[in-house]
This record gives structure tokens, sequence and C-alpha cells, in this order.
């Protein structure tokens, strides 16, 4: 069963070990040379913090649960820090082919909420494979010219 990303944000974030409310999912970090998403950002602005996807113990419709508080971490890096701070946030993304034409933004995007994996970018009426997605970062997502519309 497939997940969507605007429905996995505002999550509430929780400890399994301790039952408390961590935070809530503000933006997904994807991989696009793995295309899966590969952390949850847990907060906003300066107080945005991370949480691995390997560290998850599931991701329900109600909920993202974590092991313990430590699964939550700060920022590692400076594409980390842009992560948390949505600047590589997919939805609302501009999305171009790789020859530079406009497609549009994305919509949406569906995973598989055990794995990570992507499955779709939703852009207008298009659904567009996730096998499409060459790279991500601030300013676009760019697509595969072969597959757009396949």
């Amino acid at each position: 069963m497939s997940d969507r990303f605007s429905a996995a944000i505002g999550r509430k974030v929780v400890s399994r070990q301790s039952a408390e409310q961590l935070g809530n999912v503000t933006h997904l970090l994807v991989d696009a040379t793995s295309r899966r998403v590969v952390a949850l950002t847990v907060g906003k602005g300066r107080r945005a913090r991370l949480v691995d996807w390997s560290r998850l113990s599931g991701l329900g419709p109600d909920a993202a649960i974590v092991d313990a508080e430590d699964a939550v971490r700060e920022p590692a890096d400076e594409r980390e820090q842009a992560a948390a701070q949505g600047k590589l946030e997919l939805l609302g993304k501009r999305a171009m082919q790789e020859t530079g034409q406009e497609l549009g933004e994305i919509d949406d995007v569906t995973f598989d909420p055990d794995t990570g994996k992507l499955e779709m970018l939703l852009i207008g009426s298009t659904e567009q494979p996730a096998s499409s997605l060459l790279g991500a970062g601030s300013y676009a997502v760019i697509l595969s010219a072969d597959t757009f519309g396949a």
C-alpha cells in the first residue's frame, strides 16, 4: 500500500520507548540516486532535526514511530541543513526534463511506507514513475526526457 508525501507531512513522531511525542514531520529528504526517502525532518527552522529512515520502527497513517528519543538528531552537514529548512523538499518544486523543458510543479509523491522507496511523482494530471528521477536540488527536480509521460 502506498503513502503520499502530502499525507505524511504533519504526522506525529513518537518514541516507542517513552510514548512521548518528539515533534511532527515537516519534510521528507530524498536521495535521488537511490530514489528513496532517507530521512524525515522533525520541526521547523533552527530547531529542525532529522530522523534517519533506518531509525523508524514504523510509519503509519497517524504517526512515525522511532525506538527512542536519540533517533532524532541534528543535521550533520550543509545538505542536511538545507533539507531541514525545506530547501530540498520535492513538493511544490519545479520539475524539468534533462533537456531543460519545464514540466510544472511536483504536486505529490507516492512511496512505500515500509521501505521509503519512491513510486510515482505527480505533476499536474501526469503520474511519472520514480525511475525517471535523475536529480533533486534547491532549484528543481530533474527527470529523464525518455520516460516522461510514458
